[in-house]
């Protein structure tokens, strides 16, 4: 089901035209069902399809896309890992299953600059100024995000005022500072 996939756009228009039409998010470690908000038990699921898309030197970065199928109520639906995090972030139930038979292939965007319309900062980009990126989450002003959804964390280049999208490997830095939005600070004459 997987093998010619090497995008991730084009991997979801793929799964959506096979009837997998619901949206699947992870949230506190489960798997969360965005339409109806309940929680997915991960002994029930089937993931139908698993596809780990690498690109960069090193397969610096990756993303993952899980094609799944709620046994217990028939809904099929997409899982998107853009950043490659949730077998960091997942429960160990959840995780076992997404991780079993996920397939491996090169994306095509090997050397490209960008990324989902961000421009893309490599390792050794980060490297040379660890400091100046930095890991937004949750931010209100992140661009759209183009299979639909939205993202839940962004890069951000401070010395530009940008979003950017870091890859894989400096997401998984311990040097990389996360600023969890806290709400918009107000303003006031007084």
């Amino acid at each position: 089901m997987t093998s010619q996939l090497t995008d991730v756009l084009e991997a979801v228009q793929s799964f959506v035209a096979q009837g997998y039409d619901r949206e699947y998010r992870v949230k506190d470690g489960n798997l969360l069902d965005l339409e109806s908000g309940s929680i997915l038990d991960p002994l029930v699921i089937r993931v139908d399809a698993a596809l780990r898309l690498e690109s960069g030197k090193d397969a610096e970065d990756a993303s993952n896309i899980y094609a799944i199928t709620d046994v217990a109520i028939g809904q099929k639906g997409i899982l998107i890992d853009a950043f490659d995090v949730f077998d960091e972030i997942c429960h160990f139930d959840l995780s076992k299953r997404l991780l079993a038979e996920r397939q491996t292939a090169r994306a095509l965007d090997q050397d490209v600059p960008s990324k989902h319309g961000l421009r893309k900062v490599f390792k050794a980009d980060f490297e040379g100024d660890p400091e100046r990126y930095i890991l937004r989450e949750g931010f209100p002003d992140f661009p759209p995000c183009p299979w639909g959804g939205s993202f839940s964390i962004l890069g951000f280049d401070t010395a530009e005022q940008s979003y950017v999208w870091l890859v894989t490997s400096i997401l998984r830095d311990s040097r990389l500072i996360r600023i969890p939005y806290q709400g918009q600070d107000v303003i006031t004459d007084e």
